[in-house]
């Protein structure tokens, strides 16, 4: 299997492709699934504390950053696996 390789800059065209084994594949779908669960919890604890200071218009904009970037890294994990 290819593992596209993305550029800095999201529109350009991609550069390269890497050959990945099964096992490495598996490798980097835990370590997204692993990356997630980090994320998840450090930002709940950074909602909460907005939270519970009365700051519900910046929980709300955190909640939907968390939202958005844990959907992206649901749909690359489900490609990888």
């Amino acid at each position: 299997m290819d593992l596209i390789v993305i550029t800095e800059a999201p529109n350009e065209e991609i550069s390269r492709s890497v050959t990945l084994t099964n096992d490495q594949w598996l490798i980097l779908s835990q370590c997204v699934e692993s990356f997630s669960d980090t994320y998840r919890k450090q930002h709940s604890q950074t909602i909460a504390t907005y939270v519970t200071r009365n700051q519900l218009d910046q929980a709300q904009v955190e909640a939907q950053k968390m939202n958005q970037l844990l959907q992206t890294l649901d749909k690359l994990q489900a490609k990888l696996v």
